[in-house]
């Protein structure tokens, strides 16, 4: 078997050796995507790409991912490779910064205790999936990993994720605006498009803000509607109900209760923490402890969910 590292990979990416990558891609990649579109991508993005520096790596659950941005973060690349040294995901992409960047007024703290890998978050799409979508941009999707893996054992049984059953806490103090429960979990690796966010429960914390935490398990609340909640308090537990494809939390902070209206506002957690993508979160008390570099390096994605097999330009 061939061995590819993140060095060779974007030498081939920044000399435009199309051939190459392609030859590269998993057999399913190639099938769902054009070389010659890919070719014209791979030209695009040279002509806008600054200097390349590799951001983060990470292997788990037995798969690499590799993500650069250059050094004015003007564009970045993300590539998946799986066990088998084959390329089953990439994503060559203009950065756009935002300037109008709305924050919550109350702070925040995770809400899961223990420590948390950020599946999903930060400020553009490489690092957070949701980061297209108003309503969903400034949000964060949490999993559990122990020893490389999300899971042990048969990985289409919820019961062998770590994520599943934790409990889930109040991020601060609120009254619950709204709960939807009922909706079963999926099987790991099937979704629930009909309700994309599962079981959810909103939470008021004041004029105008609002957080929302989704795929909860069914019949797990420990609260109700109009209930007055501190924060830490027990509210439910983890599923892994609605378009989840492993069970996981998904947060945000908004500045509407209807959350297909919402417009998401970036959230001010606890110590002025900022985590991102890969980032390992504690959230101890009052206060977040954020860890940039961890046993799984600082990066990571979960393949089977997050990667469209598709090229954005």
């Amino acid at each position: 078997m061939e061995t590819i590292n993140a060095q060779i990979i974007i030498n081939k990416i920044e000399n435009s050796d199309a051939i190459w990558l392609y030859e590269h891609f998993s057999d399913y990649f190639q099938e769902i995507s054009s070389y010659k579109e890919f070719k014209k991508l791979l030209s695009a993005y040279n002509s806008i790409r600054g200097t390349n520096r590799l951001y983060k790596h990470l292997h788990i659950n037995r798969q690499d991912e590799y993500i650069w941005f250059d050094t004015n973060m003007e564009s970045g690349v993300s590539v998946i490779l799986n066990k088998y040294q084959e390329i089953i995901g990439m994503a060559l992409i203009p950065i756009k910064q935002s300037h109008s960047i709305k924050f919550s007024k109350c702070s925040y703290t995770i809400p899961l205790q223990e420590d948390w890998l950020v599946h999903t978050g930060g400020a553009n799409e490489l690092l957070n999936h949701h980061y297209r979508y108003k309503n969903q941009r400034n949000a964060f999707d949490f999993v559990k990993v122990i020893e490389g893996f999300t899971y042990n054992g048969d990985p289409t049984e919820c019961e062998n994720y770590f994520s599943y059953n934790a409990p889930i806490l109040a991020p601060a103090n609120g009254v619950v605006e709204e709960v939807v429960d009922g909706i079963p979990d999926c099987t790991p690796g099937e979704y629930n498009t009909m309700h994309p966010e599962g079981n959810y429960i909103v939470i008021k914390h004041g004029r105008n803000e609002y957080s929302m935490i989704a795929h909860i398990k069914p019949y797990s609340f420990k609260i109700e509607k109009g209930d007055t909640l501190l924060r830490g308090q027990h509210i439910a537990n983890v599923g892994n109900s609605g378009n989840a494809s492993e069970p996981h939390v998904h947060f945000q902070v908004m500045n509407h209760k209807d959350i297909q209206t919402t417009q998401t506002l970036k959230i001010k957690f606890l110590n002025n923490a900022s985590p991102v993508k890969g980032d390992i979160v504690t959230y101890t008390g009052d206060n977040i402890l954020v860890e940039s570099e961890s046993q799984f390096s600082t990066f990571f994605k979960n393949i089977s969910t997050n990667i469209k097999h598709k090229f954005k330009s």
